[in-house]
């Protein structure tokens, strides 16, 4: 009995003493993601094939869990992502560093892990899963079927995109869309580089890639109807007006040749084609007046018109004019030089999902179908947000995006 009750002593002492250096070698915080990348990191990266279409750094992957359950926008897609992907439980990881690359569709894993964690991790994988892994070192690779490449190798246009990152803000994540890596956010060129921050009320995301534009851009600081589900500012037509055109019955595009704004503050569907309901602000001078008399008359029929003295204000419905006039202004966070948007995710989705399956716009105005399409899909996941808001620029051969999710 002596020699059991001992036993039992110094198997709690063993767990009380793994507990403890779990607990005290876990960190409270992490220093973030910055750039140029640490050199550590880049051997994290390393493990990433070149073939691979976008891929992820993320450090101490257990403390950005943390913030993502800890944000309202997030939480949902983190339980949901962990529940549909076999990986070590936060508390098994410590430390951690994590790296994330996307090659066929199928998503696989890097993490760095300390030596105690490692055999923690060994076990896990004998005991209670099934998950394709292998060893290289005490680097633990999941889900990846072709071999990745020697640690001491290194993507091959990696060095090039780590340029392209330079200057970035510091982050949580730091995110890469390769060429071949289309589709996904963020809508711009490729390669593109992201820097992700997350905190307990937003989530801010910056990103560039590469142009080969240069001509000069004015500056635009806009200030938007915080009453309108979706209200942006640009200084050259958006291509999507055109479509506008047909939607409105009236050459509306040519009005805003030189910039303007937009508030949507509803969509009608019940037909065939969904209806606008908004204000359209241009800035006053001679040639806007000018243009103005080629709508004014449908305008008229439908909606109002009005001139302050340094804005034209156009509406095709006869709600949304006295809506604008009362709304208040809420200014932009940052200038951009091609156009800034600020979305109610909250009014905007539900009206996204109905205007994505009408047959009538996909052929009537194709190209507002596929950005109402692809504005969906990356806003699916942002039920609880409370705001978006966006803004793109060009410089130096650099097109910048930055994007805000708030929940509060």
């Amino acid at each position: 009995m002596r020699k059991l009750t001992l036993l039992l002593i110094v198997l709690l002492a063993l767990i009380g003493g793994a507990a403890i250096y779990l607990v005290v070698t876990t960190p409270k915080s992490a220093a973030p993601i910055r750039f140029p990348l640490a050199e550590s990191h880049r051997q994290l990266l390393a493990h990433v094939p070149d073939a691979a279409d976008s891929f992820a750094l993320v450090p101490s992957a257990a403390l950005l869990h943390g913030k993502l359950l800890a944000n309202p926008v997030t939480r949902e897609p983190i339980l949901q992502w962990t529940h549909e992907h076999e990986l070590p439980r936060p508390w098994m990881l410590g430390g951690a560093d994590l790296a994330v690359w996307k090659r066929d569709k199928v998503t696989s894993y890097a993490l760095r892990l300390d030596p105690f964690r490692a055999l923690l991790v060994r076990t896990w994988l004998l005991v209670s899963s099934n998950a394709d892994a292998r060893w290289v070192g005490s680097t633990l690779i999941m889900h990846d079927a072709m071999p990745s490449p020697a640690p001491s190798a290194t993507p091959a246009d990696l060095s090039a995109l780590l340029r392209l990152a330079t200057g970035l803000p510091e982050g949580d994540v730091f995110v890469v869309q390769r060429e071949t890596g289309r589709g996904a956010f963020p809508p711009i060129g490729r390669p593109a580089v992201t820097s992700v921050r997350v905190t307990a009320t937003e989530v801010l995301l910056v990103s560039r890639a590469a142009t080969t534009e240069t001509a000069e851009q004015r500056e635009i600081r806009p200030r938007f109807p915080k009453g309108a589900m979706l209200a942006a500012s640009f200084a050259a037509p958006p291509r999507v007006l055109g479509d506008l055109n047909r939607l409105l019955g009236a050459r509306i595009d040519s009005l805003v040749d030189e910039g303007g704004s937009l508030a949507l503050y509803d969509v009608k569907g019940g037909t065939f084609l969904p209806r606008p309901k908004g204000v359209l602000v241009i800035p006053a001078d001679d040639r806007a007046r000018e243009q103005m008399k080629n709508v004014e008359r449908v305008a008229a029929l439908v909606g109002e018109t009005r001139d302050t003295g340094d804005q034209i204000l156009v509406s095709f419905d006869r709600t949304s004019m006295s809506l604008y006039i009362k709304d208040a202004m809420v200014p932009a966070s940052w200038p951009s030089t091609r156009w800034s948007l600020r979305i109610d995710p909250k009014r905007l989705i539900p009206v996204l999902r109905r205007v994505g399956d009408s047959p009538g716009l996909r052929f009537a105005a194709p190209r507002l179908h596929r950005a109402a399409r692809d504005l969906r899909r990356w806003m699916d996941a942002l039920n609880e947000a409370d705001s978006v808001e966006a803004a793109a620029s060009v410089a130096g051969g650099v097109e910048e995006l930055r994007v805000r999710v708030s929940s509060k």
